[in-house]
């Protein structure tokens, strides 16, 4: 019995013991040394906090990190060139005190890159540029996509701070963001910096053509009232002036109307149209010798008494040259 009740004693302490804090460091854009000890939570007591870089001498935290009045973390000031020593962290709490060494050289998180910028250039293609510190030791990576669809990610090169989209669409809209971290020609760090802010590119992206677009949503009411007046102002100066014809198109005849009626001919016109020709007969002839008189023909009409008075005096004539053959 005794045995069981140390055994279960010890079972319990061992699972209400307190966990050790476990600290973590991250060199922040090689300015200083950003280091925690919350990952299990808001500690239960205040810990003091030292560090080193070998082989130097333990300092403790100029500037503790809080939270609810309790000391959470510590940021340490940097120097170029410390990351490849190794760092030594100490909390202290009484008696109780906890150490660590880390290594940092590929513990590296440096800012978002600053002054990014897009735009198109003279060979047609979309460049977007941007600014980092220390961009000789710096690799950079870009992501796009186009009109919300799915990222593209393109490696840029060490100490490189541009990158170009060929031939992008006026129809559509790039959106573009970089970020960088410290190459492998430096002592490559395994973190990148967050993304820089996005940038935006196309057809509706342009802040002159959101001016533009609002300039010309306020005008378009006003030019529409000035366009209708003026159209108004002009119509009723030709009505004034009697510059304003209006023609109306006849109704189309029925087949079986006069065509005169529908032309509507003008009177003397259509008195012309009604000019009547008689026929005159048209008679052949010649002189002959009285010798050869019966050999000689002549042609007469078969119904003399169609002839018209109109062309009596032709008639008449004939007549006379025929009594002279007869002779």
């Amino acid at each position: 019995m005794p045995t069981r009740l140390l055994l279960l004693l010890c079972l319990t302490a061992h699972v209400f013991a307190r966990e050790p804090p476990e600290v973590d460091c991250l060199v922040v854009h090689r300015k200083y040394v950003h280091c925690s000890w919350n990952k299990q939570g808001t500690p239960e007591v205040n810990y003091t906090f030292y560090s080193r870089f070998q082989p130097d001498k333990f300092s403790e935290c100029s500037k503790y990190l809080r939270e609810n009045n309790t000391n959470t973390g510590c940021e340490q000031p940097y120097q170029k060139g410390q990351r490849f020593r190794s760092f030594n962290t100490k909390l202290v709490h009484g008696e109780q005190i906890y150490q660590k060494e880390l290594q940092l050289k590929t513990k590296v998180k440096l800012n978002p890159p600053t002054n990014v910028t897009v735009q198109r250039g003279s060979d047609s293609n979309l460049w977007l540029k941007w600014s980092q510190d220390f961009y000789k030791c710096v690799e950079s990576e870009v992501r796009y996509r186009v009109n919300n669809r799915k990222w593209e990610n393109n490696h840029v090169s060490t100490a490189v701070q541009d990158y170009c989209v060929n031939l992008p669409s006026n129809n559509s809209i790039y959106e573009l963001q970089v970020r960088s971290r410290i190459a492998s020609d430096c002592g490559e760090s395994v973190f990148w910096s967050d993304w820089s802010q996005p940038v935006l590119w196309g057809s509706n992206n342009s802040t002159d053509a959101n001016r533009m677009n609002n300039s010309t949503s306020v005008w378009t009411p006003v030019l529409y009232g000035l366009g209708a007046f003026i159209l108004i102002l002009l119509v009723t100066m030709l009505l004034h002036h009697e510059r304003i014809r209006i023609i109306f198109i006849p109704v189309v005849p029925k087949p079986s109307s006069d065509l005169e009626d529908w032309f509507q001919f003008p009177k003397g016109l259509k008195e012309s149209f009604n000019y009547n020709e008689h026929p005159c007969p048209v008679r052949e002839y010649c002189h002959v010798s009285q010798s050869d008189s019966e050999a000689c023909s002549v042609f007469m009409p078969g119904n003399e008494s169609d002839l018209s008075t109109s062309c009596s005096s032709s008639t008449s004539t004939v007549s006379t040259e025929e009594e002279m053959v007869s002779v």
